[in-house]
């Protein structure tokens, strides 16, 4: 599918309701709108739960007028999709004190996913389109998990399942949680961070990025898993592999499974990619 130009922004919009966003509205011949990106692209990293966009107003004019920009550099703070704040001109001070302000007053600096403190549930950046499971009940497929709700995902002709999950940028996964009834929930689990090849046969062989044991108390603790943070920095896919559940059951069920972490916000400071299709009629 093929996104406009506006609805590219809605896109990046919607992401501000589990963060903070910010977007540098500039002009490639205007040289403060340099001095911005050497400023955002150090606050990068200072700032991991924020996501930082660029937007050039010339190859965007429809974004740049919805928006109301009138002059470069422009740079817009966006919280639940509203925006909250504007900063005009290469004002470092005035940048750093837009971004505090903006989460001291949403409580992000201190913001937690299921009780992991400074990391955000990025169930919003699964592709579930692009996302499987192998050997589910389809009656009961893997999207049921991301649903919030009392719906669930089973095995079908035994007991191990693979979900490969793809997501829509690059993150650093921290943590998994894992919500399931306990006769049918998983036990032994093999994760594989980049690996969308990893079938029945290759679980069996490969090496794992990572293996759990879950135990009836830790999903009763809340099924939070706390991963080896550095073998998760670029993580594209996972793969999981469920060996077996807890009961010794013939279906394997799960009915919440999160992804707990933070956006690789690099990706975010390149531009937003204008749709050269756009062009052709």
């Amino acid at each position: 599918m093929f996104f406009s130009q506006n609805k590219q922004f809605v896109e990046i919009l919607r992401d501000s309701a589990s963060k903070l966003i910010v977007v540098d509205f500039y002009s490639q011949t205007y040289p403060p709108c340099a001095l911005v990106d050497r400023i955002l692209a150090q606050l990068v990293n200072q700032y991991p739960n924020v996501g930082f966009y660029k937007v050039d107003i010339h190859r965007f004019p429809e974004v740049a007028e919805q928006c109301r920009i009138t002059a470069t550099p422009t740079i817009q703070f966006y919280s639940r999709g509203r925006n909250i704040n504007e900063v005009r001109g290469a004002n470092q001070k005035a940048i750093v004190d837009a971004i505090n302000s903006a989460l001291s007053s949403s409580g992000s600096e201190g913001q937690s996913a299921y009780g992991v403190v400074g990391h955000i549930d990025l169930t919003s950046v699964v592709l579930k389109t692009q996302s499987e499971c192998l050997n589910q009940n389809d009656s009961k497929p893997l999207e049921n998990v991301f649903a919030k709700n009392d719906s669930v995902l089973e095995s079908d002709v035994d007991e191990q399942m693979v979900l490969h999950i793809a997501f829509n940028q690059p993150i650093k996964l921290h943590s998994i949680m894992l919500k399931a009834p306990l006769e049918n929930a998983p036990k032994n689990i093999k994760i594989y961070a980049n690996r969308t090849d990893i079938g029945f046969d290759d679980a069996d062989s490969a090496e794992p990025t990572q293996e759990i044991e879950m135990t009836e108390q830790m999903y009763k603790d809340g099924g939070v898993v706390n991963l080896r943070y550095v073998r998760f920095q670029n993580v594209n896919s996972v793969s999981i592999f469920v060996v077996d559940n807890l009961g010794d059951e013939d279906v394997t069920a799960i009915t919440q499974l999160a992804f707990i972490g933070t956006a690789v916000n690099t990706a975010n400071m390149s531009d937003i990619k204008q749709n050269e299709h756009d062009h052709d009629h």
